[in-house]
């Protein structure tokens, strides 16, 4: 028989998460939600599946880590707001409870963001897509090219890109210490960035000091540097989290900085370049493959 309570306690959730986490993702990482839990530290509300043993123990096998954002007054995953791929963890041959961990829940939920191949979460309705490159088969630039492009689409994509050299840029691998200048470029070029903000900023300070395999590249033109990106390789996956460039000051210079993310994923001979979430204007005409990312809304206001 399942049973379904409620976790509020932070040690306690902690300790389920990282039970029952399968670390498939970085986004399954405690730590790396922890780093910006700690700076918007919501109440948790971690609604965890128990079966009852036969030597009476209940064992945990199923969690759906949510948090009560009262800034509008709802459940979410826990820090969800700079994660991806969220997901309920869930003991393997148990995923027939998933469903009823969404029903258990209270008030208005507003779930984004949700990956999974099981039943119940595909046939939720679909609410965006991670953008991916599978790197099999691929080992230069102009692999990726041939195989992924037509040819008219090649040449201007060649085009830019020595457009770009033209310049003579320099490409170099920043210490840990050094993100600001990522900070500047991205809240400068997107209207919408979250990294306009202290608290959002100082999170992902604290995650750089975390032991990933951190990418930090920057590309100097005429002694200043025009772009930079943080990417991560986590199990043979290259995550391109975060990127910004100064396009006025050398058009191309966006799509160079994606180039330079994918050759050095091939360098560090990942199995997939993770372009993340949405197509922010760029990743479709890449022709890049789309995995679905789900919603689970309850209440009026989840809309």
């Amino acid at each position: 028989m399942i049973t379904i309570s409620e976790v509020q306690d932070l040690k306690e959730a902690e300790r389920l998460w990282r039970a029952l986490s399968p670390q498939e993702t970085i986004f399954d990482e405690w730590d790396f939600r922890y780093s910006f839990y700690k700076h918007k530290p919501y109440p948790l509300c971690f609604l965890v599946a128990y079966e009852r043993q036969a030597d009476g123990r209940e064992e945990a096998v199923g969690l759906l880590p949510l948090e009560h954002n009262k800034s509008w007054g709802g459940l979410e995953f826990f820090a969800e707001e700079h994660c991806e791929e969220s997901r309920p963890f869930i003991k393997p041959g148990y995923e027939n409870i998933i469903p009823k961990l969404y029903e258990a829940t209270e008030g208005v939920v507003k779930c984004d963001d949700i990956t999974g191949a099981d039943k119940f979460t595909q046939s939720l309705p679909i609410e965006d897509y991670i953008y991916v490159l599978p790197l099999a088969g691929l080992e230069t630039w102009e692999d990726y090219l041939k195989t992924r492009l037509s040819a008219k689409k090649q040449r201007n994509f060649r085009s830019d890109c020595r457009k770009v050299e033209a310049a003579e840029p320099k490409i170099f691998y920043a210490r840990q210490a050094d993100i600001d200048f990522l900070f500047h470029l991205n809240s400068a070029q997107f209207d919408d960035s979250y990294l306009k903000f202290k608290e959002d900023r100082e999170g992902w300070k604290d995650l750089l000091a975390l032991p990933f395999n951190w990418q930090i590249i920057g590309i100097e033109v005429d002694g200043l540097v025009q772009a930079a990106s943080l990417s991560v390789l986590y199990k043979n996956n290259y995550l391109y989290l975060i990127n910004g460039a100064n396009k006025t000051a050398l058009p191309g210079l966006g799509k160079y900085l994606n180039k330079v993310n994918l050759e050095r994923a091939l360098a560090l001979g990942a199995n997939v370049w993770d372009a993340g979430l949405g197509d922010c204007a760029w990743k479709a005409s890449w022709h890049l493959d789309k995995v679905p990312q789900y919603y689970f809304h309850k209440g009026a206001k989840a809309g």
